[in-house]
């Protein structure tokens, strides 16, 4: 697929900051809910978000073989005894969410956001990570926000952009990323694979989010910046 070509798109995720941040960047696109996550198994490495992506985008690629699918996973990852942390992901009901939220008190994370986006006959892969502190907050502060119910839709039981962050100290990255999908960086895999641009995603991330976004000022655009870059071919899809 030549870049710029306008394409049926296909959002292979069911979470509302997801399709907040692509309608907001303008794209039209249709809603593909993946239950591979579920028969993925045990990974190698629990605290990468890329490959479970990168499956929810070809599960949707099977599925819609003449669109560009989109995929992503986001991740909160703790230093642990492990080499690779502590991996963090939704909170199963609302007593894991008070045992994440407690092990996060006053510490700092780090969130990993992972993208995979399948168009034409490749598919593209990027990690975006940011580094969290969360604050030393009180049990009432946390018992509360738990009531809310918000925690458990939440990869380490807390949504930065709404109650959350007011459990949040400091985010030093990309913010976008760890909402759930980096806008920046999925704008910029989005065209690789074939999407015209509808809104110009710097200006896109600043009107959403409330804040200057990182990749607008030269010294921070790293921060936002797609790591873990990959480039492959893809077999034939079957049919729909």
């Amino acid at each position: 697929m030549s870049p710029g070509r306008a394409a049926r798109f296909v959002l292979a995720s069911r979470s509302p900051r997801r399709h907040e941040a692509l309608a907001a960047l303008g794209w039209p696109f249709e809603t593909f809910v993946s239950e591979v996550e579920q028969r993925l198994g045990m990974l190698d490495d629990p605290t990468d978000p890329v490959p479970i992506a990168a499956a929810k985008a070809l599960d949707g690629a099977a599925r819609y073989p003449n669109a560009v699918v989109l995929g992503g996973d986001t991740i909160v990852v703790l230093p642990g005894p492990q080499r690779s942390g502590l991996a963090l992901g939704k909170p199963a009901d609302a007593a894991e969410a008070r045992m994440m939220l407690r092990r996060l008190r006053g510490r700092r994370h780090v969130v990993r956001t992972g993208l995979a986006v399948c168009g034409g006959a490749e598919q593209f892969t990027a990690e975006v990570p940011c580094p969290v502190v969360m604050r030393a907050y009180a049990d009432s502060d946390l018992e509360s926000y738990v009531q809310t119910g918000e925690p458990l839709d939440c990869a380490g039981a807390y949504d930065v952009h709404r109650g959350g962050g007011g459990l949040v100290a400091a985010v030093t990255g990309c913010f976008s990323a760890v909402v759930g999908l980096p806008i920046v960086a999925a704008a910029a895999l989005l065209e690789g694979a074939g999407l015209a641009r509808a809104r110009e995603p710097v200006a896109t991330c600043s009107r959403l989010y409330g804040r200057p976004c990182l990749a607008g000022v030269a010294e921070t655009a790293a921060r936002c910046a797609p790591q873990r870059l990959t480039r492959m071919p893809l077999g034939p899809h079957p049919e729909a």
